[in-house]
C-alpha cells in the first residue's frame, strides 16, 4: 500500500504542476487518432474499388496495416476511457505503462506492412537489386524487436523508472524505423532519377512520381524523428505517448494516397489518350462513331483505347464503328495521328517495360488493361 501510495503522490505532484502538458496530449492523440482513421478509411474504400488491380501481396499489407490501424484507434479509445471515465481521479494511471506499452505492439502491425510495401517498390524501381531489401528488411526486423522489446519491459514499470534495456529497445524502435525510412527514400529517388530518358513525356512523369514519393514519404519520417528525439529530451512524455499514438496514421495515410494517386494518374492517362485519338481524324462537326484500337508493345502489353471518329455527313469514316483494328494495319494516313501524338507516351511505356521506370510497371506508369 506504500508503495502504491507513494507512487500516487508522486504522480499527483507530477500531473497537477502542468495539467496542460500531460493531460491536454492525450486528448489530442484521440482526437487526431481518429480524425487520420476517418480519413485512411474514406482512402481504403477508394482504393476498395480498384484493388483488384494490385497483387496479392500488396493487398495483403494494405489488409494487415489496416487491421492494425483499426485495432489501435480502437484501443485508444478504450486507454481514454479508462483514464477519463472509468478511473478517474487516479493520478498514478499516467505515469504507468501498463497500458501505453502495448502500442509497441500494435505500432509495427501498419507501420511495418507499408514500409515492406515500400521497400517492395524500390526495389523493384532499382531493377530487383536484392542489397535493397536486404538493408531494408535488417531495419525493419530491429525496429520490430526495439518496440516488442519495449512493450515487454515496461508494462510493469511507470515512466519516472525505466532502466537501460527499456530505454536501449525505446531507441531502437524509432531508430531503425527512421534509417529504413531514409533507405526507403532515397533509393525511390535514385532510382526514378535514373529512370529519366530526355524525352519530355517520361521526364514530366518521373518528376510527377518522384514528388509523390517524397509527399507519402517525409511526413512519416519527420513524425519518427520528432517521435526519438522527444524521448531522447523528455523520455516518456505525454507528448511522446501523443506521437506514438499517431504514427502508424500516418503511414497508412501516405500509403493509400500513393495507391489512389496511382489510379488517378491512369485514368488521366486514359482520358487523353481518349482525346487525342478524337481529334486525330475528321475534319468539322458530324456524326461520330466509337471503336477500339488496339496497340500490342514491344514489352508485352497490350493496351486497348476508345477511339472517337469525328467526320462530315455524308463522308466515310476511317474505322467502323464497333470494330477492332490494330495500329499495323491501318492506312499510312491513320498512322501519323495517333503515334504522332502519343509517341511519347508509347516510348515511356517501352522505357518501363525494359526497366527504366521499374519492372514489371505495377507502380507507376502501367496503363488500363483490357
Amino acid at each position: 500500500m506504500s508503495s502504491t501510495g507513494s507512487i500516487e503522490d508522486v504522480a499527483r505532484q507530477e500531473v497537477t504542476a502542468n495539467l496542460g502538458s500531460h493531460l491536454s496530449p492525450l486528448l489530442l492523440g484521440l482526437a487526431f487518432d481518429s480524425l487520420l482513421m476517418g480519413i485512411a478509411i474514406n482512402q481504403f474504400i477508394h482504393w476498395w474499388n480498384h484493388s483488384k488491380k494490385e497483387a496479392l501481396h500488396i493487398r495483403c499489407l494494405l489488409y494487415l496495416a489496416s487491421f492494425g490501424a483499426v485495432a489501435g484507434t480502437i484501443f485508444t479509445w478504450a486507454v481514454t476511457l479508462n483514464m477519463f471515465s472509468y478511473n478517474y481521479g487516479e493520478y498514478s494511471q499516467f505515469i504507468k505503462c501498463d497500458w501505453i506499452a502495448w502500442y509497441g505492439i500494435l505500432d509495427p502491425l501498419t507501420k511495418i506492412s507499408i514500409q515492406a510495401f515500400y521497400a517492395e517498390r524500390a526495389w523493384r524501381i532499382n531493377k530487383r537489386k536484392h542489397w535493397i531489401l536486404i538493408a531494408i528488411g535488417m531495419c525493419l526486423c530491429l525496429s520490430v524487436t526495439g518496440s516488442v522489446g519495449y512493450a515487454f519491459t515496461t508494462r510493469t514499470l511507470t515512466m519516472n523508472s525505466f532502466s537501460t534495456k527499456a530505454n536501449v529497445f525505446f531507441y531502437l524502435w524509432p531508430g531503425a524505423c527512421i534509417t529504413a525510412d531514409l533507405l526507403i527514400t532515397s533509393s525511390i529517388m535514385y532510382g526514378l532519377y535514373h529512370s529519366r530518358s530526355g524525352l519530355e513525356h517520361t521526364d514530366r512523369l518521373v518528376r510527377k512520381l518522384m514528388r509523390v514519393s517524397l509527399e507519402a514519404q517525409v511526413p512519416p519520417t519527420l513524425v519518427a524523428l520528432l517521435f526519438f528525439l522527444q524521448f531522447a529530451a523528455e523520455s516518456m512524455s505525454s507528448i511522446v505517448q501523443f506521437i506514438a499514438i499517431i504514427h502508424p496514421k500516418v503511414y497508412l495515410v501516405g500509403c493509400l494516397a500513393v495507391l489512389n494517386s496511382r489510379e488517378n494518374m491512369r485514368q488521366d492517362k486514359k482520358s487523353s489518350y481518349v482525346h487525342t485519338s478524337g481529334n486525330s481524324y475528321g475534319s468539322g462537326s458530324g456524326s461520330s462513331a466509337p471503336g477500339n484500337s488496339r496497340l500490342q508493345t514491344s514489352g508485352g502489353i497490350t493496351i486497348q483505347t476508345e477511339t472517337y471518329v469525328c467526320s462530315d455527313e455524308g463522308s466515310h469514316s476511317p474505322l467502323k464503328a464497333g470494330l477492332n483494328r490494330t495500329f499495323s494495319s491501318s492506312t499510312d494516313g491513320e498512322k501519323k495521328g495517333p503515334l504522332s501524338e502519343n509517341g511519347s507516351d508509347l516510348d515511356a511505356i517501352e522505357l518501363a517495360e525494359t526497366g527504366a521506370l521499374g519492372t514489371p510497371l505495377e507502380f507507376e506508369v502501367k496503363l488500363q488493361q483490357r
